[in-house]
């Protein structure tokens, strides 16, 4: 069994630095992985601990040294790390350039997570497995392999429900499928030797580019609006209030 685990490195949620003017992420701000792509890794590797002959391979779409380097850690066997041409994608062109490389190789199964902890949109699984024509399970909280099926318990919005999908399928994981293991010492030397190739993905400007822009944070104008009574006798400030009062019919008149 072949499969295609694909990850992301993303903004520390516990250090993210944002510009105040801009809205944009700060440089320098940390990085770590993406949390539901390692319980996507960790999925993949303990389907390799309980079947012979599981390959995983694990992919980003840009710069994610750090997280392949925890993914080889952890027990996947080897790594790509995709480039492109434009250095910001949405998640469609992500999508596009995920799906062009693993159209030149044949996979089972192709794991991530639900969204990512930055974007939150939860769009590439959906995108990619329309790119490469695959049924698509999302919010899985409980995965099960046998004879080329898949059992699957998903989290719906009013409880759980239970589908069954052939191989080759994409799902897209929660945290609560399975908790991501600490990469042991003998794993992170183990890791050191297995190799991560880079690759360009040839893809053309016009399939990278954009289909949603994002403006700048703003925040609207806060106008109040009233009377102001002071320094006169209470009895008139009060005849003034309940007058402002029954002017909106907000009282009855008295």
């Amino acid at each position: 069994m072949n499969i295609a685990v694909l990850v992301k490195q993303v903004p520390d949620p516990n250090a993210v630095k944002l510009d105040p003017r801009s809205g944009d992420i700060l440089p320098g701000t940390a990085q770590v992985p993406n949390e539901y792509d390692l319980v996507a890794a960790e999925a993949a590797v303990r389907l390799a601990e309980t079947f012979d002959g599981v390959q995983i391979v694990a992919v980003t779409a840009g710069n994610a040294r750090e997280t392949l380097n925890r993914c080889l850690a952890m027990g996947v066997d080897r790594a790509v790390a995709l480039s492109s041409s434009v250095s910001s994608l949405d998640s469609l062109a992500t999508a596009r350039v995920l799906a062009s490389w693993l159209k030149t190789d044949t996979f089972d199964l192709i794991l991530t997570g639900q969204e990512a902890s930055d974007g939150g949109t939860g769009n590439v699984a959906p995108q990619l497995a329309a790119l490469l024509d695959l049924p698509i399970v999302s919010n899985v909280i409980g995965l099960e392999y046998q004879n080329d099926n898949l059992t699957l318990k998903r989290e719906i919005e009013d409880g759980h429900q239970v589908v069954t999908v052939q191989t080759p399928a994409v799902l897209s994981v929660l945290t609560a499928l399975n908790e991501a293991r600490h990469p042991t010492l003998k794993g992170i030397m183990a890791s050191r030797r297995k190799p991560t190739d880079a690759v360009n993905a040839d893809l053309s400007t016009d399939e990278l580019a954009p289909v949603v822009s994002w403006g700048s944070l703003f925040a609207d104008e806060q106008v109040a609006a009233g009377v102001i009574v002071r320094d006169e006798p209470p009895e008139e400030m009060v005849d003034k209030l309940m007058a402002f009062l029954a002017e909106r019919k907000l009282i009855e008149p008295a």
